[in-house]
């Protein structure tokens, strides 16, 4: 998903790089989004939605709720607008309320971040970031990259123009080899597409759910009564000296 208000953009071409590489995992199914062709107005905090379970606002959001609720991993990109994600992007992440905050409908699900800026140190990483606290926020799966250069997730220079990202090449000196932003968007789709599998094939296989409910509308009947035997100065337990 594009959040740039620009059709075609680097935003627009490093997200189709990453949903490439998901296609490379057997048996996974990608779709792209772009929102610049959509109308999708910011959250207005009516609160209409914490009893009704949808959104109110009419716009184009309505269309994104349902894709939204079938995909098993969101990767959500946005050019990076003043060290953050783009207002268009912004007001997206605020809709997913439109859901209804008592539950989460996006827990589980697993998210990628992918940031395009202007120049080197451009803001890619707080841009990042602030996906990351949206993933975790709805209690997704944030997932990163540790290979070959960046850790929050894919990131461009050169959004500046159409062609510039293809001159966004970075020099692995361990390898010796070069790559080029597009690429590692393949890596990490291919990342995104291969956890999500193992996360699903995990939910099958034990049957588990999360062990809390959203906002902590369901507390446990009782908590341990060891949790009121932990003292505030509790010495700690020394390591065991090596034999």
């Amino acid at each position: 998903m594009s959040g740039s208000p620009r059709v075609g953009g680097a935003t627009s071409r490093l997200v189709r790089s990453a949903l490439l590489g998901a296609q490379d995992a057997p048996a996974v199914r990608t779709r792209f989004v772009g929102l610049a062709t959509l109308r999708i107005a910011g959250c207005d905090r009516c609160a209409e939605c914490t009893a009704a379970g949808r959104c109110f606002i009419d716009d184009d959001m309505a269309e994104l709720y349902p894709i939204l609720l079938e995909a098993d991993a969101i990767i959500l990109g946005s050019p990076v607008y003043w060290g953050s994600p783009s207002a268009l992007c912004k007001a997206f992440m605020e809709r997913v309320a439109g859901f209804g905050l008592r539950e989460k409908k996006l827990r589980w699900k697993v998210g990628g971040a992918i940031a395009a800026g202007g120049s080197r140190n451009g803001g890619q990483e707080t841009t990042a970031i602030a996906m990351h606290a949206w993933f975790h926020s709805n209690d997704m799966i944030p997932i990163g990259i540790t290979a070959p250069v960046t850790q929050w997730g894919p990131t461009s220079s050169g959004g500046l123009g159409l062609d510039d990202i293809e001159r966004d090449v970075f020099e692995l000196k361990m390898s010796g080899r070069t790559i080029g932003a597009k690429e590692i968007a393949w890596m990490y789709g291919r990342k995104i597409a291969t956890v999500t599998r193992v996360l699903r094939a995990g939910l099958s296989a034990t049957g588990l759910d999360l062990p809390d409910t959203p906002y902590g509308f369901e507390l446990p009947e009782a908590f341990p009564a060891a949790l009121g035997e932990i003292g505030a100065d509790e010495p700690g337990t020394p390591w065991p000296s090596p034999s």
